[in-house]
């Protein structure tokens, strides 16, 4: 792709030089060369935003999401359990992920946003040990039905905070 766009940008230099008779080729070869240099850094830009998109979009369509695993239907208690604990370890990993890719600069609400996810996460891990077996069993009501909305509510609050943390990271290159 890099040999496709130094192609492309060389080409479009070229016929810059034709078209401009009035320089000289000294000059010529300057105003082509920054003109080269910015168009080439534009498209490294643009292909990188792409890429990181991409790779930010499989992520979130990868990660199965609370509502549609065998544990939140289960009224199998331990199954419930195991799945329900599997799930809140992956969101876990998931805000490390966005601490890991919080940039230096990011201002002092962003921190406090990544601060709130390791607190609701623990707050969610406290919760489901403190559910009693028949708490367990009422999915449709009560403190499991909290639970499983205030879990798909944490996996929302992630992919918010990833994506502030793709355009923090723009802000500062730009």
């Amino acid at each position: 792709m890099k040999q496709h766009i130094l192609t492309i940008t060389l080409l479009a230099a070229t016929v810059c030089l034709a078209r401009a008779d009035e320089k000289t080729i000294a000059e010529k070869a300057r105003a082509t060369a920054g003109t080269v240099v910015e168009k080439t850094k534009d498209v490294a830009r643009d292909t990188k935003d792409v890429v990181v998109g991409a790779a930010h979009q499989a992520g979130k369509a990868t990660r199965a999401a609370w509502a549609k695993t065998k544990a939140f239907v289960s009224d199998d208690l331990p199954v419930y359990r195991e799945g329900a604990n599997e799930t809140l370890a992956g969101l876990s990993r998931e805000i490390a992920e966005v601490k890991a890719q919080t940039p230096s600069h990011a201002p002092a609400y962003f921190r406090t946003r990544v601060l709130a996810l390791d607190q609701q996460h623990e707050h969610l891990a406290k919760r489901l040990a403190r559910l009693s077996p028949e708490q367990l069993r009422d999915r449709a009501s009560g403190p499991r039905h909290a639970l499983d909305r205030c879990i798909g509510d944490l996996e929302q609050a992630i992919d918010q905070a990833k994506d502030g943390t793709g355009t923090l990271a723009k802000t500062a290159v730009e």
